[in-house]
């Protein structure tokens, strides 16, 4: 079994035999969501990895690859179909995720080296294309509808949206975190090339996927969050983590980065970690989720009225129906605002319809509450908003409310 030593080794070689493939060279993608997040982009970079080490050209076990450059690519050139992490953004949207900065600076890599969809080379064509969706079961665009027949392995932890049911595998099942159910697959179908990597690897994998694991289960304190197979792998990722790995510093560090969004623009807000879908009945919805209060984010646009613009703005370049922006924030204890925009005269009684059928679930209080800094309410047709009370129910649990009701207009 040939290996890598580092997973910037392994990223760098799978960038290279990417960009350079020609019309009839097969290639397998391993996709997350389009909001990148952490859970996105650790899963499909781990997924990768794993994936080309099984498929692995026969050598010695424990037989290393080196520098130079040349021994990566023959490696590459040797594997019949390469498979390649893919993040659902284009490359200049990765620096609004300052998370992913500060996950690398614990890692071998560069975000340089991760393959975005600025990258997608012209080249590779859809018959020649395979997929595997991590941390989604739906493929979306850009690479929707090209692709859309091309996805053939799913591992998610979101609702099932009941598509490509000859997927194999086909692993949807609550999880804190899409990485831990990558991580338990692996282990289980292929422990023998799992045991068998290098320390070193081991531990840097342990380091990738502990990121998204711990702030997706808020360092598994999160009871509605956790479940058993996010607590084995922690507890097997701490072991091989490395001398000197502080768990709860890696923790806040990363939440401490994820939150600072300070020199970020609206639209940059709007973008950072946002999820699109389309139903059945032709409705455009899209969740923009931002980790400060909305109360903060319409005083950094200038007013209601002006963020109101900017998410006019934000949901015409989508084509969106329904505009809803998610927000959390812990400055003064932790609390979630919601806000809805029915952008047309065929969505805009959608805020109330929400509000009517979900309140007791989510326990809707108007914003802005007493004691916010903004104090004027909202008078824009088809917008409505509030404060969560229900703190547990995220944009996971949400959005399915938030499409059912859509897909009834």
């Amino acid at each position: 079994m040939a290996t890598f030593t580092s997973l910037q080794q392994f990223l760098v070689g799978a960038k290279q035999r990417f960009n350079t493939a020609s019309p009839n060279t097969p290639v397998h993608l391993v996709v997350g969501n389009e909001s990148a997040d952490l859970d996105s982009f650790a899963s499909s970079i781990l997924y990768a990895f794993l994936d080309t080490i099984i498929k692995a050209p026969d050598t010695p076990k424990f037989q290393p690859i080196h520098p130079p450059d040349r021994e990566v690519a023959a490696f590459f050139d040797r594997l019949p179909v390469p498979t390649i992490p893919l993040l659902s953004i284009p490359r200049n949207e990765v620096s609004l995720r300052p998370e992913h900065a500060y996950l690398i600076s614990h890692l071998s890599f560069a975000l340089t080296d991760v393959p975005t969809l600025s990258d997608l080379p012209a080249s590779i064509k859809p018959s020649k294309a395979s997929i595997t969706l991590v941390d989604h079961n739906v493929l979306r665009p850009p690479l929707a509808p090209p692709f859309s027949n091309c996805v053939t392995a799913i591992i998610d932890h979101h609702a099932d949206e009941n598509m490509y049911s000859q997927a194999q595998p086909r692993t949807i099942i609550p999880a804190g975190s899409c990485t831990s159910l990558i991580a338990n697959h692996f282990r289980t179908h292929y422990a023998a090339h799992w045991n068998n990597l290098p320390e070193s690897i081991h531990s840097e994998i342990a380091r990738l996927a502990l990121a998204p694991i711990l702030i997706d289960t808020a360092n598994l304190k999160s009871e509605s969050k956790v479940t058993p197979v996010d607590v084995v792998q922690v507890t097997e990722f701490l072991e091989r983590a490395g001398e000197g790995f502080d768990r709860n510093a890696f923790y806040d560090g990363l939440r401490t980065a994820r939150s600072d969004i300070t020199g970020l623009s609206i639209d940059g807000l709007l973008r950072k970690d946002y999820k699109q879908w389309k139903e059945k009945n032709g409705i455009v919805l899209g969740i923009s989720a931002i980790t400060r209060s909305l109360s903060w984010v319409v005083q950094k646009a200038g007013g209601i009225e002006a963020f109101s613009a900017e998410l006019e703005k934000y949901a015409k370049d989508r084509g969106l129906d329904i505009a809803i922006v998610m927000t959390t924030d812990n400055s003064r204890g932790f609390r979630r605002d919601l806000l809805i925009w029915g952008a047309n005269d065929r969505t805009k009684g959608f805020a109330q319809s929400f509000e009517d059928s979900a309140n007791e679930k989510f326990r809707l209080e108007r914003w802005p509450k007493e004691g916010d800094e903004v104090t004027a309410s909202i008078a824009i047709e088809g917008m409505k908003a509030w404060t969560q009370a229900s703190l547990d129910l995220s944009r996971k649990q949400v959005a399915p409310v938030l499409r059912e009701i859509a897909g009834k207009l």
